[in-house]
């Protein structure tokens, strides 16, 4: 059994954001957070729940033409990269979202999205694809736990409507993280080649790109940090500067969120977020196997044993743990309260702890008590206390064997030896003894005897 610990305690970081969030990747753990259910605007951010939502529905070779669903981008939002009638993988247009923040991509990929989930392949952007493209991005989100959210759009264009929060985004940048080919798209710092990357191009209008990564924090970038991976900027006037961004390090994986910092502020916001990651947290081994613990006395054990028990705990554990946290860590043993003998009326208790036979004695693996991990006070894991070896109860039968055995082993022994001579050196002594007195009392009765003969009486 574990439970998760909250990241409580920690000393405020120096952040211009005006919402943030600090998470371990692959326990969710929230290490450090500022607002982090304060709902935002995400802007392009968003692009990662609409990659997700993409790769439910659309092969990454599936091939698409590109369409005049790019028509009439609002103003501030048209990229220009694309063309109509262009062929375009859907892989390379997830790279356009999400290395380039190519709006038009979001586009392209929610209406064939909806086209390939309706099955109608005449369908409308505006006025169609678009909200319900919006609607699967909400249930999507909420599938995902994130519940005080709203999108719509998939590439984030302001809208009073179009929320999220710290919280709500990092669940969802999890689960992107965990898609192998996001995350190895996130991580790059730029792509150069055609919408097709070599597929077989002979009648088809392709296009060709060269693509730098808009995250300055990936290790290329004027404000690279060495061990970000991922993923996603966001900037409009209403939602300011904003930043969803992954890193690993020496076995631990983060996330940031951050929302509404000034420029250079959400680069030094992000950085000051992982530094303290980094420094402060790291997966710890709490139980690892089976592992001997030590060894607890029994109360009225049989007359040939040791009147120990030997026990050994299992189950394996590892968790994150900051520093101060670790420094609190405590194992402890709690017995089976049904084997701790007690002591009998007037005796004293010793306060050593001391369990009793049950009827049947001990089998190896039986389950003795438990042993809880405690981090400030608080369970976090408990595991199984197990008997390493058999114990036999006593009994009647079990005291008449002991003592037999040790009368003939005690007789039979090599230091008996001296004994033996002893025993037998008597019994000759006593023979002889008798012996004498036999031979003496014989010859005190032919002494007395007056050796004259008389003829039996009777007739003849």
């Amino acid at each position: 059994m574990a439970v998760m610990l909250t990241g409580a305690g920690i000393e405020p970081l120096p952040l211009q954001t005006e919402a943030a969030i600090l998470v371990e990747m692959s326990t969710g753990r929230v290490l450090y957070e500022r607002n982090m259910h304060q709902r935002m605007y995400p802007a392009s951010m968003t692009k990662i729940l609409t990659a997700l939502l993409v790769l439910e529905h659309l092969d990454p070779d599936d091939v698409l033409i590109v369409g005049p669903e790019i028509r009439n981008m609002p103003a501030g939002y048209a990229t220009g990269v694309f063309t109509e009638g262009s062929h375009v993988t859907v892989r390379v247009l997830l790279k356009g979202l999400l290395i380039r923040s190519v709006n038009e991509a979001g586009r392209v990929l929610a209406l064939h999205v909806v086209q390939e989930y309706n099955q109608r392949f005449n369908l409308d952007y505006l006025n169609e694809a678009k909200p319900q493209f919006a609607d699967m991005m909400n249930d999507y989100a909420q599938a995902l736990g994130a519940r005080d959210s709203n999108f719509t759009n998939p590439y984030g264009l302001h809208h009073l409507r179009h929320f999220t929060t710290a919280y709500d985004l990092a669940l969802i940048s999890r689960a992107f993280m965990a898609d192998p080919l996001l995350a190895e798209i996130a991580g790059m710092w730029n792509f150069t080649g055609d919408g097709l990357e070599g597929q077989y191009a002979a009648g088809r209008q392709v296009q060709q790109f060269n693509w730098t990564n808009t995250n300055q924090m990936l290790p290329n970038g004027a404000h690279g940090h060495p061990f970000v991976t991922g993923m996603r900027t966001g900037y409009t006037t209403p939602a300011g500067e904003c930043l969803a961004a992954s890193a690993y390090h020496n076995g631990l994986g983060l996330i940031t969120i951050v929302f509404d910092s000034a420029n250079p502020g959400r680069w030094n916001d992000t950085r000051r977020l992982l530094d303290h990651g980094f420094a402060n947290y790291a997966f710890r081994t709490l139980a690892d196997g089976e592992v001997l613990t030590h060894t607890v006395q029994l109360d009225n054990p049989r007359l040939e044993d040791d009147g120990v028990l030997s026990v050994f705990s299992a189950g394996e554990h590892t968790a994150l743990l900051s520093v101060s946290e670790l420094a609190t860590l405590q194992r402890v043993v709690t017995y089976d309260p049904t084997l701790i003998a007690t002591p009998d009326e007037g005796e004293e208790d010793d306060g050593i702890v001391r369990l009793r036979i049950p009827l049947g004695g001990f089998e190896e693996g039986d389950t003795v008590g438990w042993v809880n991990y405690l981090i400030n006070d608080a369970v976090v894991f408990t595991t199984g206390l197990y008997a390493a070896h058999a114990v036999l109860e006593r009994t009647f039968d079990s005291d008449m064997d002991f003592w037999i055995y040790r009368v003939f082993s005690a007789m039979f022994s090599r230091a008996a030896v001296p004994y033996w001579f002893g025993v037998i050196g008597f019994l000759f002594g006593f023979i002889c003894l008798i012996i004498a007195i036999t031979i003496s009392r014989r010859a005190r009765g032919y002494g007395s005897y007056s050796g004259r003969w008389r003829a039996p009486r009777g007739r003849f």
